[in-house]
């Protein structure tokens, strides 16, 4: 009688261990503390075709993108936000856009890029695109007037459109967010 007394007491206690909540790691949650040490970038963009769109980052002010962050994007006839988190606690001194990766996509328009950090926020449009970011000559044309980027064809391949930060700029005001 003791041996199944302590076989249900055995039992309770395995369940209350099992039980309690997991790491946010695990679930895909993320605490608040986590959420205000992300940096987002949201893009407003019309983007036609289904396809990936990623941020790529460094820490060290170089422009040795290396890591970077994917988000799949629907393609939607009308403009869309696009956010894109970075790993929470990492904060970048230089930001790459990688703009689609898809042979069928169609032009993209870039309507403004939000950065979003610690509750503060910092919005590019218009003109103020081309300040910040520039198109990579070899894969695309970027009009920042009216936010029009198109992807360049070499060898019959469509090449993914990506825009480089001006240096200075972004190392410059990429720092005041997190003041």
């Amino acid at each position: 009688m003791k041996s199944g007394f302590y076989c249900v007491i055995s039992f309770f206690i395995l369940t209350l261990v099992g039980c309690k909540d997991k790491p946010d790691s695990q679930t895909g949650n993320e605490t608040p503390e986590a959420q205000v040490n992300t940096f987002k970038v949201v893009l407003n963009a019309i983007v036609k075709k289904n396809d990936d769109f990623c941020v790529l980052y460094t820490e060290n002010g170089s422009l040795e993108f290396n890591d970077g962050s994917w988000k799949g994007v629907t393609g939607m006839e009308n403009e869309q936000a696009i956010e894109i988190a970075l790993p929470p606690n990492v904060y970048p001194t230089q930001l790459r856009l990688d703009l689609g990766k898809g042979q069928e996509q169609d032009d993209i328009v870039l309507k403004s890029v939000k950065f979003e950090y610690a509750g503060k926020t910092r919005e590019l449009k218009g003109a103020e695109l081309g300040l910040f970011f520039r198109p990579d000559p070899s894969k695309c044309t970027f009009d920042s007037s009216t936010g029009l980027i198109k992807a360049l064809v070499k060898d019959g391949k469509k090449q993914t459109p990506s825009l480089y930060p001006n240096e200075s700029i972004m190392a410059a005001e990429l720092p005041k967010l997190a003041m």
